[in-house]
């Protein structure tokens, strides 16, 4: 997972065929229909795609059913208003906003009966992100597809932190300037994505998934401290690049949990933890060093891939103990305006 920007799409149409063309062409090729052919869609696609994972924010504004031949992807749905029944061969769900539906990779399911009012955050993972995404955190190789069950639980934890991220995510969508979009963050948001559908989902590693990240965090050996030198001489080298755990660890020549362990054993932190250490260490330094005159805030800061300004204010001054304009508008820096601080 590279973390490059995402793309996205926003349509709204009242056209059932082009409603269909782009279903295909954004998660997956099936039929629809409307239940009541005198009836007027009105549907609306937001969606995001990311290397491996696209979230949208649909409707359809009308009763639709329909069904999809095979699914070559994961795919889970949650209802935000209204609600919907479907099956996955004799597997059933009924989706509200308190129970997600969790497709497999296998014979496609069939939408039974949408609601006029349904409006739901689909997700599509790719089946090989989301499996050696399982394998890495394992560091032992996976044979899929998982079997996950078709309906998940979203009123309480695991399942409700999980759609609480997607929703985060979602909210995204049509916010070019949000995390999500940016190529330094939208990688390990992805990847913490893929780890919480994995942790939210049961399936058949889903106990040896437990013992892993509950387990005894000692690593030692050679291997292991040429793997944290390796990944922090990457950071340091290059820390603007989009980089993940994944990433790091196939520069590593190791397995991310591998990399993960040894990382809390040197310095006591994860490889993303140092990452974002080191990124505002990058934007502290270049805030001393700006000219006031012609720099502001939120532009150092997004170059180090924070785009929320308040937010990286907040972490700067628990860091270095002073705000980030102090450091760039100090006493000694002569003609600087503190109304330009935050000028976008």
């Amino acid at each position: 997972m590279a973390g490059s920007a995402p793309s996205t799409t926003s349509v709204r149409t009242t056209d059932l065929d082009e409603a269909r063309a782009i279903c295909g062409d954004l998660f997956v090729p099936r039929s629809m229909r409307l239940l009541d052919p005198s009836a007027r869609l009105a549907a609306r696609f937001d969606v995001m795609r990311m290397d491996a994972v696209t979230i949208g924010d649909v409707e359809y504004g009308a009763e639709i059913t329909g069904r999809c031949t095979h699914l070559d992807a994961y795919h889970l749905n949650v209802p935000l208003t209204g609600g919907f029944i479907a099956h996955q061969g004799r597997r059933c769900v009924q989706a509200s906003a308190t129970v997600a539906s969790v497709y497999r990779p296998t014979a496609g399911p069939t939408l039974d009966r949408a609601s006029v009012d349904c409006r739901i955050l689909a997700i599509r993972i790719e089946r090989q992100a989301l499996e050696e995404q399982l394998e890495s955190l394992l560091d032992a190789p996976v044979r899929g597809p998982l079997r996950l069950p078709i309906s998940l639980d979203l009123t309480r934890e695991p399942g409700r932190g999980w759609a609480d991220l997607v929703g985060a995510l979602a909210a995204d969508i049509t916010e070019p300037d949000a995390l999500a979009h940016h190529p330094m963050t939208a990688g390990p948001l992805q990847e913490s994505l893929l780890t919480a559908t994995l942790l939210a989902v049961d399936h058949q590693y889903r106990d040896a998934l437990a013992r892993t990240t509950s387990g005894p965090q000692a690593v030692s050996g050679t291997r292991a401290e040429c793997s944290v030198v390796a990944a922090i001489d990457a950071i340091r080298a290059h820390p603007e690049a989009p980089l993940t755990s994944p990433v790091l660890a196939e520069l590593a020549g190791v397995s991310v949990r591998a990399l993960r362990l040894a990382f809390r054993k040197r310095l006591g932190v994860s490889p993303m933890a140092y990452l974002w250490q080191t990124r505002m260490s990058r934007a502290h330094d270049d805030l001393r060093a700006a000219d006031p005159r012609d720099t502001t805030v939120r532009e150092v800061a997004r170059r180090w891939g924070f785009v929320h300004v308040g937010r990286f204010e907040t972490a700067y001054r628990d860091r270095y103990r002073v705000g980030p304009a102090h450091t760039l508008y100090g006493p000694d820096r002569a003609g600087a305006t503190p109304e330009r601080r935050y000028r976008r």
